[in-house]
């Protein structure tokens, strides 16, 4: 039922539940090819349909343009493959309060082909332990105001 993974760290799909407890998939209309980058698809896309100059994000006083999104992502994206390691398919944890940040590292990570999940900044260390190692975490973006109870 599913294609083959670009994925080079298999752990997400090995956990999956069996195919039978699945919700019916309803994809008929949807014409998306079998590997689609949605960050990229929100970014880079827009850039490229000329939609550069639009604003893509609002939030801590200022406007982002979908240019300026799609070269910081890009930029952090690189950090993260070539200087951290980051591998498709590595589980990235976003510990951060909703604001236009924690959306650009959510799109960075998903251009890098991490499997991205946000964390709620009311999580303590203990359950955050418990999370990254049932997750078998590697890499985690952190905002600096929460990364004492992340340590």
């Amino acid at each position: 039922m599913l294609s083959p993974s670009a994925h080079e760290d298999s752990f997400s799909r090995e956990i999956l539940p069996p195919v039978d407890t699945w919700p019916d998939l309803l994809l008929d209309g949807f014409d998306y090819p079998d590997r689609l980058n949605v960050a990229v698809a929100l970014t880079d896309a827009m850039v490229a349909k000329g939609f550069g100059d639009r604003t893509a994000l609002i939030g801590a006083r200022r406007r982002r343009t979908y240019k300026e999104l799609a070269d910081g992502t890009n930029r952090l994206a690189i950090v993260l493959v070539d200087d951290l390691g980051v591998r498709p398919g590595n589980r990235a944890p976003i510990r951060s309060a909703n604001n236009p940040a924690m959306v650009a590292c959510w799109l960075a990570a998903t251009k890098a082909v991490a499997v991205v999940v946000n964390t709620m900044p009311m999580l303590r260390a203990g359950e955050l332990t418990n999370h990254d190692n049932k997750a078998e975490i590697s890499h985690a973006l952190c905002d600096i105001r929460l990364m004492d109870e992340l340590q």
